[in-house]
């Protein structure tokens, strides 16, 4: 059994910090850790979410697996996206979706290319802004789709 070269950082709830929890994991859409993936850039886990060495790595990541929802699961709409990502089990999933379409100017129901990746930028940027409560720069989701 290979052991894992990550390093486990579990924070606690009182950090002092006024930071959600995806800006101090530089994880802007909160990606779950998952010991089967060993992306680019990341240096552990809190215990629930992937930390990244920085948010490009974190953006990066998240294009990667919406691209994946999109090549293998056939899932186009900003509202297949969401539900996918973020499920009414535990999220207001329309609400979210209603969100990400708004700020990219689509339909929930619009089919999106995640190839281009001017359209992938806008997509984890708008989802970066409700997953972490951070307005990151589209600059610097751009970052991290170009990373791909």
């Amino acid at each position: 059994m290979m052991k894992s070269k990550l390093k486990t950082t579990v924070l606690g709830t009182s950090t002092g910090s006024d930071q959600t929890r995806g800006v101090r994991n530089n994880n802007p859409l909160n990606i779950e850790y998952n010991s089967a993936n060993n992306w680019q850039g990341q240096t552990g886990t809190d215990g629930r979410f992937a930390i990244f060495e920085h948010s490009k790595w974190g953006f990066r990541a998240a294009a990667k697996l919406l691209q994946n929802y999109q090549k293998f699961y056939g899932l186009g709409s900003v509202n297949e996206l969401i539900y996918r990502w973020a499920p009414p089990v535990e999220n207001h999933t329309s609400g979210y979706a209603n969100f990400v379409a708004k700020r990219m100017g689509v339909s929930v129901s619009d089919r999106l290319d995640l190839s281009d990746k001017a359209v992938l930028t806008d997509l984890v940027h708008a989802m970066s802004i409700m997953e972490s409560g951070h307005n990151y720069s589209r600059n610097e989701a751009a970052a991290g789709v170009n990373l791909l």
